[in-house]
């Protein structure tokens, strides 16, 4: 693609940011997260006029609680498994994606995952998308990641409302610019200004794009075949410093929640934005009158006797005056100290925002103590209904999204255990989430069909085959998922079956020698053997008797 159309594309994306979000991003990182000040990238004191921290707290606390209950890094929190339910319940292809999630697992664990993670959940937190680039690490570790701030990207979505194009307008030194690219790569001026010692950490802007490539050979195997394209390219002088290809999409961009006329999401700090404010100018007034009340201003009468420049207010200080016509006595200015009203009101605001943040649901001992177990899941489900969506998001364009990336890095790192021969037509698979969350969320599912089944069990005693309408072995396997055993526990279809035909003919052989032997017990009481063809004679004939 022309260097033209994909600056000019890039320059387009970033008027609409720049002209709609910029403005309202940088208020949510003013009062939800301060430290972060993406104009200033080093050093400064931030935060100086904020005057209450309850956003900041609940928006550390959602994030570390999202990284503790949805993607731990000491607990296993997904599995893989195929596509197809009938070939999920084959051994061989159960043991195969068990080891693929351990190697993810293994990989993850033993890279920047974890560090990168926990920056990208404190972006949601705040109401920013949150952005990961996955690549190869190389021969240190299988994976890398890198996490970049919403003010730095700008991207398209495709007809079916998925991101597939990305653009990364980011300043880099001269010479990082040659150790990366080459110095044959990066034009003229660049190069004579990574040789000279006092010029070299001279910033150039360079945009990162990438995007699916609409034409191509997909039987050829190199780069400017593959599926994305990749261009890094100096915007002054334009100059195309690299074009590479992806198999798959390199980027995952989560948005906390997303508006149907929008392409950026909106989450917690933004949707909260006017209770924080609110809660940050009561909380200034609340220190302004508490100031007041602790040094207040004085009254001292025009002509009075007191010096007015050695008036000192110091505490248990004497202050002599005179009575009479012209020698009021100072006096301070006392404001209302009725400020039961204001604290009121910080206080609801300050619940207000809690909630906005899912406080709640990361506290799982807060309102369950002296429950019952079942009430406890009851009330518990219940607070996870709001969180549920968000939590659909970031399974679908967060996580599933870097775990196919690892998979894919994994399988051209030949990495992978070998494939069986089952999934060789239909290597398609699915992530399934085990986590805290994942599980509770499932678990409403199971509180509704216990509810159910207990509903329904006075009826059954009339109408036995009132049970009949369910699939309780379909039941049995989602109440055992939802309760965290993993897929590889599960017998496969047909290995209940027979264990079911096999048992049913034990059942049907114990039932027949039970007949036998009371027939027996009987025969003396008849005096003659049974009639020919009667089933007495053909359990006995079949019996050898």
């Amino acid at each position: 693609m022309d260097i033209e159309t994909i600056l000019n594309r890039h320059k387009a994306l970033k008027a609409v940011k720049t002209g709609y979000w910029s403005e309202l991003w940088r208020d949510v990182r003013k009062y939800v997260y301060p430290n972060y000040d993406f104009d200033r990238s080093e050093g400064g004191q931030r935060g100086t006029d904020i005057y209450d921290t309850t956003a900041e707290q609940a928006r550390q606390r959602l994030a570390s609680g999202i990284y503790q209950w949805m993607a731990p890094p000491d607990k296993r929190w997904f599995e893989l498994t195929a596509d197809d339910d009938e070939l999920a319940k084959k051994e061989s292809v159960r043991t195969y994606f068990s080891a693929v999630t351990a190697k993810i697992m293994q990989g993850l664990a033993n890279s920047n995952w974890s560090a990168n993670l926990i920056m990208v959940l404190n972006e949601l937190a705040c109401g920013l998308d949150g952005i990961i680039y996955t690549e190869d690490g190389g021969a240190e570790a299988p994976f890398n990641f890198r996490c970049f701030p919403i003010e730095q990207v700008c991207y398209a979505e495709n007809s079916k409302g998925t991101i597939d194009t990305v653009f990364r307008e980011y300043e880099e030194t001269a010479r990082n610019l040659v150790n990366e690219f080459g110095e044959e790569n990066v034009g003229e001026e660049v190069r004579a200004k990574a040789n000279d010692p006092k010029q070299m950490d001279t910033k150039f802007t360079v945009v990162h794009a990438v995007f699916p490539r609409e034409e191509r050979d997909p039987k050829k195997q190199d780069k400017p075949n593959k599926a994305y394209a990749d261009y890094y390219i100096l915007s002054k002088p334009k100059i195309v410093m690299r074009e590479g290809g992806y198999d798959e999409f390199p980027f995952a961009i989560c948005r906390f929640e997303k508006c149907v006329n929008e392409s950026y999401g909106r989450g917690p700090g933004v949707n909260m934005l006017p209770d924080i404010k609110m809660l940050n100018r009561e909380r200034q007034a609340y220190k302004l009158i508490l100031e007041h009340m602790a040094d207040p201003g004085w009254l001292i009468p025009d002509g009075s006797v007191v010096d007015t420049k050695k008036f000192d207010k110091s505490p248990g200080k004497l202050h002599i005056y005179r009575a009479g016509a012209r020698g009021e006595k100072p006096e301070p200015v006392m404001l209302r100290n009725d400020i039961g009203h204001l604290r009121e009101d910080i206080e609801a605001e300050r619940k207000s925002i809690q909630e906005g943040f899912f406080w709640d649901i990361f506290d799982p001992l807060g309102e369950l103590r002296n429950m019952t177990a079942t009430e406890a899941e009851i009330r518990e489900g219940g607070k996870l209904v709001p969180f549920a969506p968000i939590a659909g998001n970031l399974h679908s364009e967060l996580f599933s999204r870097v775990i196919q990336r690892c998979y894919a890095i994994l399988s051209r790192r030949m990495e992978l255990p070998e494939m069986p021969m089952d999934l060789t037509e239909n290597p398609n698979f699915k992530t399934v989430f085990v986590s805290k969350i994942a599980l509770a969320i499932r678990k409403i599912e199971v509180l509704g069909w216990l509810q159910t089944e207990q509903s329904l069990t006075g009826l059954a005693a009339v109408k036995p085959d009132l049970f009949d309408n369910f699939n309780i072995d379909e039941i049995a396997r989602d109440i055992a998922e939802s309760n965290g055993a993993p897929p590889k526990w599960f017998k496969s279809k047909n290995e209940v079956d027979q264990a079911r035909a096999a048992r049913a003919e034990a059942q049907q052989q114990q039932q027949a020698q039970q007949m036998l032997m009371e027939g027996g017990k009987n025969l003396p009481a008849f005096g003659k053997a049974p009639e020919s063809g009667s089933p007495l004679a053909l359990m006995m004939k079949g019996q050898g008797v």
